[in-house]
């Protein structure tokens, strides 16, 4: 059999070919498209247009896209090769592919390779370890580094990412900018993840009481506990008023989970815990006779408040665009991003006829979402 110590720079040299292979075909093609396309009747492109193509480096950062899935793959081979060590063979021509691509390319923001002290640290280190035989640690080098130029990319002088369809550059982000974008989220918060919190509430807030429920129907222990504190309460009709609660409980935090009417079983849930903190919270969990601020400290420890102030939020805010609810508005044209037929004539109604200009929102009334204002929401 042919030792591993042979058929391993075989199989990197192989890898290392099929990239270049796969680079020549790749040329020859954009070559021939670029050669139809001078053939045909269409006008040369404006400077516009010349002036919208991504500025390449040597190489284009697609290559560093796939040297970098290349060395992840080579990464997980080798490792997997320690206990099987067949498939520290395999990692090999993967790592000749992925060391290739990463040669002939680097990001936007990076000198040429002989200008690089990083690059030629990680090269003098892939290289040793390539040397040795030692592909586990090839494959970290390579994804160390590759990750290692990202991180510094994105924080210094952007990372620039290609359209793969159009091959333009559709965004970069300098540090600066991050900074930017950090302060507003820190100030302001950040609309895009807005729906993340909504819906984590009301699912959490459904399985929690659609659970309780649940115990209370069909648990023993449970039921008499609430049937105990019913009585105990003095409320009348203690049995029926039971069966009541824990079945609303129950249904009503299902449906509140899947975010059907889910604002009706927000202020039904809601009010019910608002009895609960008046009947049992106040009178027989708060120790009598503590002052106003000892008072107030329990009052907010009681989880039935935090409850409440839970669902009054989710009642305001709604249930979130990734509910029943939010489908059956979709389907009725309320959702906020259905174009509104009214719209142009109540922007109209706020035109002064003398200046033909837009009047302040202000004058008519509180800023809704029609106004660019924002004034502080207190809880």
């Amino acid at each position: 059999m042919i030792p591993f110590i042979v058929l391993a720079p075989l199989a990197i040299a192989g890898g290392g070919l099929f990239g270049l292979a796969e680079e020549r075909l790749r040329r020859k093609r954009l070559a021939t498209q670029a050669a139809s396309q001078t053939t045909t009747d269409s006008p040369p492109h404006s400077d516009t247009e010349k002036q919208d193509a991504p500025v390449m480096a040597s190489g284009e950062p697609i290559q560093i896209k796939r040297s970098a899935l290349a060395a992840r793959t080579a990464l997980g081979l080798s490792a997997a090769g320690i206990w099987y060590p067949p498939l520290m063979l395999v990692s090999a021509p993967v790592i000749g592919y992925s060391a290739y691509n990463w040669l002939r390319t680097r990001y936007l923001f990076e000198k040429p390779l002989p200008q690089s002290p990083l690059r030629i640290l990680a090269g003098l280190a892939l290289a040793g370890s390539l040397a040795t035989g030692n592909l586990l640690m090839a494959s970290l080098v390579l994804n160390v580094d590759l990750s290692g130029r990202k991180l510094i990319s994105r924080w210094t002088e952007g990372l620039h990412v290609i359209d793969n369809d159009t091959g333009k550059e559709v965004t970069s982000f300098n540090f600066m900018e991050r900074i930017k974008y950090l302060s507003k989220v820190m100030l302001v918060g950040e609309p895009r993840w807005e729906w993340f919190p909504v819906l984590l509430a009301r699912v959490s807030m459904g399985l929690f009481f659609a659970i309780s429920g649940w115990n209370k129907l069909f648990t023993v222990a449970h039921w008499k506990g609430l049937l105990a504190g019913m009585i105990a309460t003095g409320l009348p009709f203690p049995k029926l008023m039971a069966l009541f609660l824990a079945w609303f409980e129950f249904v009503g935090g299902s449906l509140l989970t899947v975010g059907f009417m889910s604002t009706f079983f927000s202020i039904g849930l809601a009010f019910a815990m608002l009895v609960a903190i008046i009947t049992v919270e106040i009178p027989f969990v708060i120790p009598p006779g503590l002052g106003p601020l000892d008072w107030l400290d329990w009052f907010l420890y009681l989880p039935q408040v935090l409850y409440v102030l839970i669902f009054l939020w989710l009642i305001i805010k709604g249930p979130g665009p990734y509910s029943a609810d939010a489908v059956i508005a979709r389907k009725l044209g309320f959702d906020e991003d259905s174009e509104d037929p009214n719209v142009d004539s109540e922007k109209s109604d706020l035109k002064d006829p003398e200046t033909d200009s837009e009047k302040n929102p202000n004058e008519f009334g509180p800023i809704g979402s029609g106004g660019t204002s924002w004034t502080p929401q207190h809880a």
